[in-house]
């Protein structure tokens, strides 16, 4: 009788390759710890693990036996401590939002303040019609000093007025700015 090449044999060989590589990429990936036991048809054990399978599971009867005995993963009395650090993270996660959030608007402010300070070839037609505003106003207010300062030289008020003082015997001085020479 002539024997068949087995090609399910080969694809076996394949996928429990593939299977270990997937394990392999997922411990590296999460950083975890990981083991696979797998039996071919034939009742032959291929194993993988990272660290090492005998690591993993000397780690996993560790936990179940420090456990509550129903407890499989030794987790469940963890629980409202795991629930509390949750709703920890959740209030500190919601603080670093609104803090990022005053960091972007601070930021939009400086941004906001420095353009002025930017080459007009880099500005938009929004800040370049804004400057235009500013600087208009600016020329109002300046000619409006200037003509408060030609009115006043104009009629110039004496810099020093001329006071009367009189001086009593007994060294005391008075004056009377109502008179003027």
């Amino acid at each position: 009788m002539e024997r068949k090449p087995n090609v399910g044999r080969g694809r076996k060989k394949i996928c429990r390759s593939g299977l270990f590589k997937k394990a392999s990429e997922l411990a590296t990936l999460c950083e975890s710890e990981i083991a696979i036991i797998a039996f071919s048809p034939g009742g032959k054990a291929f194993s993988f693990g990272h660290p090492s399978v005998e690591a993993v599971i000397n780690r996993y009867d560790g936990q179940t036996q420090a456990g509550d005995g129903g407890d499989q993963n030794g987790q469940e009395g963890d629980l409202p401590e795991l629930i509390q650090r949750y709703n920890a993270l959740l209030d500190q996660l919601e603080v670093e939002k609104k803090r990022a959030e005053a960091i972007k608007n601070m930021g939009e402010e400086m941004k906001a303040k420095t353009w002025l300070l930017t080459p007009m070839e880099n500005l938009n037609l929004t800040q370049l019609q804004i400057l235009k505003d500013l600087m208009e106003n600016l020329k109002k207010r300046v000619n409006q000093q200037r003509e408060e300062l030609s009115k006043k030289a104009r009629n110039p008020r004496p810099f020093l007025e001329l006071y009367t003082v009189e001086v009593a015997d007994d060294q005391s001085v008075s004056y009377n700015p109502t008179q003027m020479e």
